[in-house]
Parts: C-alpha cells; sequence; structure tokens
C-alpha cells in the first residue's frame, strides 16, 4: 500500500480563466494588420483639396457622339460656389447656348430664342439640346473627383491622380492632366454612357482663388 498521496493539481479559478484568455487575445491581435485601416490617404487629402476649389473658370472643346451622329463645341465654364454659367458655341446645330444655373434654378438661353427655365439641368438640356449632359454631376468630375454619392471601381495612376471611375451609370476616365497654378487639374477626359460618349478636350484653367493665395 503506498503511503504517500499524490499533491492535488490546483486549477485556475474562474476569474483566472478569463485573464489568461484576454492575455492569449490581446497577444494574438498585436500582430495582425487592422482591415479598417485607410486604404489611400494621400488620395483622401487629395480630393479633399480639390473639393474645397469652389471659384473657377475653364475653357476647352466638348465633343459628342452617340449611335448615330457627331458634332462638337467649344465650352467655357464659369463656377462661384454654387452659381454656374456655362456657354456652348461653334458647330452645334442648335447655335450658341448659355446655362446659367444655381440650386433649384437654371436658366437656358439658346440663340435667337426666349430663356427656357426649370430647377434641373439635365431633363431640359436633354429637350433642348437632344443629349445627355450630367450638369450636377459635372461639377465635380471636371476637377477629377466622384461626386458626392456612391461611386465604383475607381483606378488610380502612380501620382495618386484618379484614372477612372463609375457613377450613376456614367463610365468617367481621365486622359491626361496638366498643373494649372497649384493644382494638378485634367484637360482632357471622357464620360461614356452607351451609346452616348462626350470628350472635354484642351481645357485650360483659371483658378482665382488659389491665384490671389499665392500673391499674398
Amino acid at each position: 500500500m503506498n503511503r504517500f498521496r499524490q499533491p492535488a493539481m490546483l486549477l485556475p479559478q474562474p476569474a483566472a480563466w478569463a485573464s489568461i484568455t484576454l492575455t492569449l487575445m490581446l497577444a494574438a491581435c498585436t500582430g495582425t494588420p487592422r482591415i479598417d485601416a485607410p486604404v489611400n490617404t494621400e488620395w483622401e487629402q487629395r480630393r479633399q483639396v480639390l473639393q474645397d476649389i469652389s471659384h473657377w473658370e475653364f475653357i476647352g472643346s466638348l465633343n459628342v457622339r452617340d449611335a448615330s451622329d457627331a458634332h462638337s463645341s467649344r465650352i467655357r465654364w464659369q463656377q462661384q460656389d454654387e452659381t454656374y454659367q456655362i456657354n456652348l458655341w461653334g458647330t452645334f446645330n442648335v447655335g450658341a447656348t448659355q446655362i446659367d444655373g444655381r440650386p433649384g434654378e437654371v436658366q437656358i438661353v439658346q440663340q435667337g430664342e426666349d430663356p427656357v427655365f426649370t430647377e434641373s439641368p439635365e431633363t431640359l438640356l436633354y429637350q433642348e439640346l437632344g443629349y445627355e449632359l450630367p450638369v450636377t454631376e459635372l461639377n465635380h468630375w471636371i476637377k477629377g473627383i466622384p461626386a458626392p454619392g456612391p461611386s465604383s471601381n475607381l483606378v488610380f495612376g502612380e501620382s495618386n491622380q484618379l484614372r477612372s471611375f463609375q457613377q450613376i451609370g456614367w463610365q468617367v476616365s481621365y486622359m491626361a492632366y496638366t498643373n494649372f497654378g497649384l493644382e494638378t487639374l485634367p484637360t482632357r477626359i471622357r464620360i461614356e454612357k452607351a451609346p452616348l460618349r462626350l470628350d472635354l478636350t484642351r481645357l485650360r484653367w483659371t483658378l482665382p482663388d488659389l491665384q490671389a493665395g499665392a500673391g499674398n
């Protein structure tokens, strides 16, 4: 008969088990990267800079092509906060067109005709010009950023400049950028929704706010 009893094994109490489990979990998480980390910090910073540009003007060419027709015009777009003026002239079959707008109020004047007023420019422009011109979103697209709201398939170049994306059924592609003053802005943009294709080319930008800031 064995007179020596084996020492009883002491088991951790429930509180001790909780402490051990928490320690192991923290140790495991230490080497795991966060999955919610920003994907492209430089792009987010650049996007904010471009979003804040609210006073600008550009002049260039607008080429329109669909399944049955193609034509082009010159375009000048002047923006002051939420107020804009767009002038189209050249070889358009509708002649010179001026669009003056602000949120909730748009006026379209074609050469030799009375002004037409509307709350939203897109429907009226389709009726007057015969093709879609997404003016509300273009206010953002032309600066090199998506408009507020969902967008998808963002593609970036080597310097974190946006190359293409999709939004509200349109494919937006940036074919070229150039420095204007203190900022880099698109000079050639292609906007497509089959069968329609809009090409904005040879854009020359003026940024009064940035020029004024550089002169101080």
